[in-house]
Order: C-alpha cells, then structure tokens, then sequence
C-alpha cells in the first residue's frame, strides 16, 4: 500500500464534513434534534432493532465463533464514515446527514465498551482505544464542521466556490481509498468461513437498509439518508 487507509479515510471525513458546514447553517443543523420523533426512531433501530436482529441471525445460521462474533459486531456497532460519500449527495437533508453522522459515531463509540465487556475476545484485536476515537471524532467530524460553517458565516460569497473543489478532492481520496483497500478486502471475504457467514452478513445488511428506510418516515430524501447510514455498517469488523 501506498498509504495507510486510516489516514486516508480520516482526510475524507474532513474534507467531506468541510464541505457540509460550507453548505448548511448552524439553525438547521440545531433543526435535527427538534425533530424527536424521527430522532428517537433513528436511535431505537440503530440500537435495539439491528442488533436485535443480528442475535437472531447468529441464533438461525451455524456460523463459526469468530463469525458469530463478527456479525454481532456489525449489528451492534452503528454508523461508518463510508456512508458520507453517498449521503452528502443529499439536498434538502444534507445538514440531517451530518447530524447523523456525528450521533451514530457517537452511539458507536459508547457501545464499544458494552461490545468488549460482553464479547472479551475482541478487546485485544481493538486498534484504537476509546478515547482515541472520540478525539478522532472530534478532530475529523465536528472541527471541519464547525470550521465550515464559521467560513460560511464569515465569507459567504467565497464559501460556496470552495464547495465544489472539496467535493471532487473528497471523491478522489475515496476513489483512491477503496482501490489502495481492494486487495485486502478480497483476501478477507476469501478468509470468511462458509456462505452461511456470508449469507448472514448479506441479510444483515439488506435488512438494515429497509428498517433506516422505514424509520425515516414519508419524506424521500430522509428515508435514502437514513437506509444509507443505517445499512452502511462497518462490514471490515466482520471480514
């Protein structure tokens, strides 16, 4: 590899939240949390009704321990960077996207200590310990957000030139992400014990997606932004 994929996915993630706080204001990323209902739903399916599900997947399939480990992983730890490639195409409920961002990072970082105490066998394979991750939240999700929307409010003429730049060099560096990422994603789906995992994995997946598009309610965008960050889970915990 020619770079690291951590520092490289870390650079997305800033460059892409940079470009959402050029785009959105500060009164609509406070709007999010007015809307409880839609708020509450996000959280009681990314919390209860995944991984509710994914206890039920490793209960149907035979699946080897570490790959029971691994689905459970991925039905109870929400939200991936990932996802923001697809849902800052968002238009209307981009500042909903970023909202929901920065809150499944958040839910994922105080379930991880639950997921350790009650799966023990993972904790040594835990590349970055908990407060790593939330200074690594703070640093790539919410300082470019907050720079972004400072810039906006400072120079609102020059803020919207700067959009279309950072969306292209965010999609170069996600571009080149996946491809400095490809072999070793194929050497671990080759690693995976079985179609039952894989199957698992699948439906875990797929059945993600519809309960985000469910709980996002009648309006369109809300139900892609919600299917996307919901059904995007970390599959790497997995493979």
């Amino acid at each position: 590899m020619l770079v690291r994929p951590l520092p490289l996915l870390d650079f997305f993630v800033v460059l892409v939240m940079l470009s959402i706080g050029l785009r959105v204001t500060g009164g609509q990323l406070l709007g999010v949390f007015r809307n409880r209902a839609l708020f509450i739903r996000t959280l009681v399916a990314n919390c209860v009704l995944i991984p509710g599900m994914g206890f039920l997947l490793v209960s149907i399939f035979p699946l080897t321990p570490d790959a029971s480990v691994g689905i459970l992983l991925l039905a109870a730890i929400p939200g991936t960077p990932i996802a923001l490639q697809f849902t800052r195409m968002a238009k209307t409920r981009l500042a909903f996207a970023a909202v929901m961002t920065f809150i499944l990072s958040l839910v994922s970082i105080a379930i991880t200590p639950l997921a350790i105490e009650v799966m023990p066998q993972i904790a040594h394979r835990s590349e970055r310990p908990i407060l790593s991750l939330m200074v690594s939240m703070l640093l790539y999700i919410a300082l470019p957000l907050c720079v972004g929307l400072w810039v906006a409010r400072r120079t609102p003429k020059i803020a919207p030139r700067l959009v279309l730049p950072l969306e292209i060099l965010a999609t170069v560096v996600f571009l080149f992400l996946m491809w400095e990422t490809h072999l070793a994603r194929r050497e671990a789906l080759r690693a995976v014990a079985g179609r039952d995992t894989i199957l698992a994995m699948f439906l875990l997946l797929a059945l993600s997606m519809l309960i985000g598009s469910f709980v996002g309610g009648p309006d369109g965008e809300s139900r892609r932004v919600l299917a996307t960050s919901t059904g995007m889970r970390s599959v790497v915990v997995v493979l």
